[in-house]
C-alpha cells in the first residue's frame, strides 16, 4: 500500500469513520443474525421452506450487489462523493430496517422486499465506508486502524442488543399465543425491535458524517447520466488495470471462499442455535452477546497480530479456528459445549473480517480504493449469494442444519488452500508501482 498523499489525519477523524462500523453493526447483529431471522422463520414464514426462503432474500440482495456495487464504486470515486454515496445509503438501511416494522405472519414477500431494500444499502454503505480506509491510514498501521473499526463495531452490536433486549420476549412464544388479541402489546413491542434498531443506527452513525473528511478531488457540474458513463469508462479502466495487480486478484478469489463460509454462519447461527439446539430468545442474547465480546477482542487483538506477522499469517491462524468450529457444531449435543464454540467463533469472525478488509487496503492505490472495495463487495457478496444458500439447500435435502453446518467448513479448507497463492509482499509492490507515472498512463 503506497502512503497516502493526504495530510495525516487526526484520531476524532478515525474515530468518526469507525462510528459507521458500530452504527451499522447493529443492523447485521439485530436483523440478520441475531432477531429478525428467527423472527422471520418462526413466525412470517414459518414452514419447512423457511430456511430456503431466508436464504433466497439474502442471495437476491447479493447478486444485486454483485452486479452493482464495482460501478457505484467507479462512480463514487469519479465524483469524490463517497461520503454522500455513504450518507444515502445509510437513510435507506435506516428506513428499511424501520419497515420491517410492517412484517407480519404470511407476509412473506413484504418481509424479503424490505430486507433486501435494507440489506442492499448497508452493503453498499459497508463498501463506501471501507474505500476510505486507505484514506485515513498506512502501511504500517492499516491493520490496527481496520481492526479498531471492526472492533468497535461489535460493542455497538452489543449496545444495540442489550437495549433491544426487552422487546423481544415475544420471539420464544408459540405463534399461536403470540398473536393472541390479549398477547397485542408483547407482539407490538416484538414488532417495535426494528425499529428502535433503526434508531439506534440512525443516532449512532451521525458521529461519522460530522467527523469524517472526503480528501479525494471532487468533480462538479455532472448530471448523474455523466456521472454514471464515466463510472462505466473508469470501471472498464480498472478491469483493465486489474491484470497489473495479480496479487489483489488471487486475495479477491480467495476472500470469496471464506467469505461464503463465514457469510452461511452469520446468516444462520440464530436460527441454528433455536432450532437445532433449543435456545430460548434470552438465551440466544446471551450467546451474542458473548460473541460481540468475544468477536471486538479478536478484531482488536489479530490487528495487532496482522501489523506483525502480517495479514495472510493472521488470517491462516482465523481459517484453522473456523474449521474447528464447524466440527465442533456438527458433533455438538448441548447448550453449555456451544456456549465455548461460540466463544472460538467471535474471535473467529472479528479477526477473518478486519484482516480481509486490511489486506485489501495494503492492496490498493488510495485513488482507486473505491472501485477496488467495490470488487471486495462484490467478492464478499457473491460469497453472500452463495454460502447462505448453501446453508439452505443442504438444510433442507438432509432435514439436518448439522449436516448444512459441516459442510459450510470447505469454504474455510478452500480459502486456507487459497492463500498459500497469495504473495502479500508482491501485493504491496503492485499497489505501489501503480502510482509511478509508467504505470498510471
Amino acid at each position: 500500500m503506497p502512503e497516502s498523499k493526504w495530510p495525516p489525519v487526526r484520531r476524532r477523524e478515525i474515530f468518526g469513520w469507525a462510528m459507521f462500523d458500530f452504527a451499522n453493526s447493529s443492523y447485521t447483529t439485530l436483523i440478520i443474525t441475531v432477531a429478525f431471522a428467527v423472527y422471520f422463520r418462526k413466525i412470517v414464514a414459518g414452514g419447512t421452506n423457511a430456511d430456503f426462503l431466508w436464504s433466497l432474500g439474502i442471495t437476491i440482495t447479493n447478486l444485486l450487489v454483485m452486479v452493482l456495487s464495482p460501478l457505484i464504486g467507479a462512480i463514487a470515486d469519479g465524483a469524490g462523493r463517497k461520503k454522500l454515496f455513504l450518507f444515502c445509503t445509510y437513510v435507506l438501511c435506516v428506513t428499511g430496517t424501520a419497515g420491517l416494522f410492517l412484517a407480519q405472519p404470511g407476509q412473506v414477500v413484504l418481509a424479503l422486499g424490505l430486507l433486501i431494500v435494507s440489506n442492499l444499502a448497508f452493503s453498499f454503505g459497508e463498501n463506501f465506508a471501507s474505500a476510505f480506509l486507505p484514506e485515513i491510514s498506512t502501511s504500517k498501521n492499516i491493520g490496527r486502524v481496520s481492526a479498531f473499526g471492526w472492533g468497535l463495531g461489535y460493542f455497538g452490536g452489543l449496545a444495540c442488543l442489550l437495549l433491544v433486549r426487552p422487546y423481544l420476549q415475544g420471539l420464544d412464544w408459540e405463534v399461536d399465543r403470540l398473536l393472541a388479541p390479549e398477547n397485542a402489546e408483547v407482539y407490538l413491542d416484538l414488532r417495535m425491535a426494528w425499529v428502535v434498531t433503526a434508531l439506534f443506527f440512525a443516532l449512532s452513525g451521525l458521529p461519522t458524517f460530522l467527523l469524517l473528511k472526503e480528501r479525494a478531488p471532487r468533480t462538479e457540474g455532472r448530471s448523474l447520466v455523466q456521472y454514471a458513463r464515466e463510472g462505466f469508462g473508469r470501471l472498464r479502466a480498472t478491469l483493465k488495470d486489474m491484470g497489473h495487480f495479480g496479487q489483489l486478484r488471487r486475495f479477491l478469489i480467495t476472500f470469496f471462499f471464506f467469505q461464503a463460509g463465514l457469510t452461511a454462519v452469520i446468516a444462520f447461527a440464530g436460527i441454528f442455535a433455536e432450532h437445532t439446539l433449543g435456545f430460548t430468545a434470552n438465551e440466544l442474547i446471551g450467546l451474542f452477546l458473548l460473541l460481540q465480546v468475544s468477536a471486538a477482542s479478536g478484531a482488536l487483538f489479530f490487528g495487532w497480530v496482522q501489523d506483525r506477522i502480517g495479514g495472510r499469517q493472521a488470517l491462516r491462524i482465523t481459517l484453522v479456528l473456523w474449521i474447528l468450529v464447524c466440527i465442533g457444531s456438527y458433533f455438538c449435543a448441548d447448550k453449555g459445549l456451544f456456549w465455548a464454540i461460540a466463544g472460538v467463533a467471535g474471535l473467529g469472525i472479528g479477526s477473518l473480517q478486519a484482516a480481509a478488509r486490511a489486506v485489501v487496503g495494503l492492496f490498493s492505490p488510495p485513488e482507486k480504493a473505491g472501485e477496488f472495495f467495490g470488487f471486495w463487495g462484490l467478492a464478499g457478496k457473491a460469497a453472500y449469494a452463495v454460502g447462505p444458500m448453501a446453508f439452505g439447500l443442504v438444510s433442507s435435502l438432509t432435514g439436518s442444519q448439522r449436516w448444512a453446518i459441516l459442510s459450510v467448513s470447505i469454504f474455510f479448507v478452500l480459502g486456507l488452500f487459497g492463500l498459500n497463492h497469495v504473495d502479500e509482499q508482491e501485493g504491496r509492490r503492485e499497489a505501489e508501482s501503480w502510482r509511478a507515472p509508467a504505470a498510471h498512463g
